[in-house]
């Protein structure tokens, strides 16, 4: 699994992109995602990756960095719809949590969940991600990782 530069080349490819009906909910479209990552272009911390598996694009991910906090949030992670139940989200976690133990400058990672969304639910617990807090008004929990 690669975190993957988005550009000309694989930007449709991402943007094809798409989730199971009933998980539309958990997780915001990679449009505006990507919408959210050129507001925030200035800031210099806000990340976007195609997610790839031998050369092809099987997910989306969202990264932002807090250096004074020394956290990487991931902001937004999705496989999709065909690419589900094949190992792609683990190899993606293990990739970030990898990448994140090179940076000296991280003491955790830290993702959320929508109330719900059992499967990512399970996926941070299973890497060792505990439960940290609520975002009521969004019906998500925080979970962290300690690196």
């Amino acid at each position: 699994m690669q975190l993957t530069a988005i550009t000309e080349e694989n930007f449709t490819d991402v943007l094809n992109l798409k989730l199971l009906p009933e998980q539309e909910s958990f997780v915001s479209s990679n449009v505006k995602s990507l919408a959210q990552c050129w507001l925030y272009r200035n800031e210099g911390d806000v990340f976007p990756y195609a997610l790839t598996s031998q050369g092809k694009v099987v997910g989306f991910i969202l990264l932002e960095t807090d250096l004074k906090e020394k956290t990487l949030l991931i902001w937004r992670l999705m496989i999709g719809d065909i690419y589900q139940a094949q190992g792609y989200g683990r190899q993606a976690l293990a990739a970030i949590i990898a990448e994140a133990k090179k940076q000296t400058h991280f003491d955790k990672v830290i993702a959320d969940y929508v109330i719900g969304n059992n499967a990512m639910k399970h996926l941070l617990t299973s890497f060792g991600f505990q439960e940290a807090g609520a975002h009521p008004e969004d019906h998500e929990i925080i979970m962290t990782y300690q690196l």
